[in-house]
């Protein structure tokens, strides 16, 4: 037998012999070692889930305006159709019937709206004040005309609590031009006796004229775009009205912000053989540029169903599971459960169980043991060649005397 194969074979044996030995360590003596491939230190991230559909830009809306032929004699229109218009002003003017039952009827209608204001202020300051729970708690806030919980994300509580609050103050401003128009007319009764003239509490463009002064006498379109479209069953399950959404103009480069107005509860056709779809309206916030936009104009809807900003997160291949692989600050490996949320790229939101700056290893799990020791393959590009042999004054030998004793 030659050396060559006698090494062999001695090789093959102590191998042998080391496996078994392993084997039968139950006590585990044998120091077991798990081989880390890559390490990756777990990080934060703006996380969000979304769903994309089409849309397009109408007129958000036409508003009416009525004269009760009871309280007098209509006497003349003082705007001409499709004319642009604003608040204030003047409609049409009439006659009176009766002096006091008019001031009365007025009078009545201004306390009414006074009450009204009242409360959407109210409504609008309980909102403001009011802070959104954790996300493992649960709060219903109830206001003025609205209802909902918060059993959502901080960031998305956020979202809902911003949207009531717009949509409270557009609320608001539209009740104060109400009032305004009716102390307008309170104000010519008082001054004239005998005409009233009515001013438009909208904004827009005069739509339609009644000449036969069938109501509505006045039909005001609002200049205002809103984008509406349709979704289908399964995203109907996923959203609710005050999320919000990014409008894309498919004309040009222009992309609006935008909340999720209304949602219609019933499809627009119900049929065994078809898909129901709902439609749906997306208002703009008072900063929107909307110029050079027309209705017509379709657009790109991507709806933000699900929020977490700087939410902690870790990668796809740092899961084994349900489970992350971290290194401990003793070096050691350590098995950790994480509670998952949101799922976006290669990321996952990590709610309990991982926290920022830890490092997790990547892949090749199996052959991990929690509370082991482990190895990580040595990058010689990270190794400052120019300073081997180099110790600041400090002899080697004591370099080498501890790595021994270490040993």
């Amino acid at each position: 037998m030659n050396r060559k194969k006698l090494i062999l074979i001695l090789t093959g044996l102590f191998m042998a012999v080391n496996c078994f030995l392993v084997y039968l360590d139950e006590e585990e003596k044998v120091d077991r070692l798990s081989y880390i491939d890559e390490w990756s230190v777990i990080g934060t991230k703006d996380m969000y889930e979304t769903i994309e559909t089409a849309g397009v830009l109408e007129t958000a809306e036409t508003k009416n305006v009525y004269f009760d032929e009871e309280k007098g004699s209509f006497l003349e229109f003082q705007v001409e159709d499709g004319a642009q218009i604003n608040v204030g002003d003047p409609l049409f003017s009439y006659e009176p019937n009766n002096y006091y039952e008019t001031k009365a009827q007025l009078e009545s209608e201004v306390s009414k709206l006074n009450d009204q204001i009242a409360a959407i202020e109210e409504a609008i300051a309980n909102i403001s004040a009011f802070q959104a729970p954790p996300s493992d708690l649960e709060a219903q806030f109830e206001g003025e005309n609205a209802k909902f919980d918060l059993k959502h994300e901080p960031v998305q509580a956020e979202y809902m609590k911003e949207a009531y609050v717009a949509e409270k103050e557009k609320e608001l401003a539209q009740k104060q031009a109400e009032l305004d128009s009716i102390q307008a007319q309170l104000s010519d009764l008082e001054s004239t006796g005998d005409t009233i003239v009515v001013e438009s509490p909208y904004q827009g463009q005069i739509a339609n004229l009644s000449q036969s002064l069938k109501n509505p006498v006045v039909s005001i379109r609002d200049l205002q775009l809103q984008a509406t479209g349709r979704f289908t069953e399964n995203e109907r399950t996923q959203v609710e009205p005050e999320m919000p959404v990014k409008v894309a103009i498919q004309e040009n480069d222009d992309v609006l912000k935008g909340t999720l107005d209304s949602i219609n509860d019933m499809p627009e056709t119900v049929n065994v053989h078809t898909t129901s779809m709902y439609p749906f309206e997306v208002t703009f916030g008072k900063d929107a540029d909307m110029e050079g936009l027309l209705p017509g104009y379709h657009a790109n809807l991507e709806i933000t169903t699900n929020a977490s900003q700087n939410a902690v997160v870790v990668r796809e291949n740092q899961l084994a599971g349900k489970n992350i692989w971290k290194m401990t600050s003793e070096g050691l490996l350590q098995r950790q459960k994480v509670k998952t949320g949101i799922h976006m790229d290669n990321f996952y939101e990590a709610k309990q169980g991982a926290k920022a700056g830890e490092w997790a290893a990547q892949d090749d799990w199996d052959q991990f043991r929690d509370g082991a020791a482990f190895i990580t393959a040595l990058n010689v590009e990270d190794i400052q060649w120019k300073r081997i042999g180099k110790y600041d004054n400090v002899s080697w030998k004591r370099y080498f005397v501890t790595g021994l004793l270490a040993r």
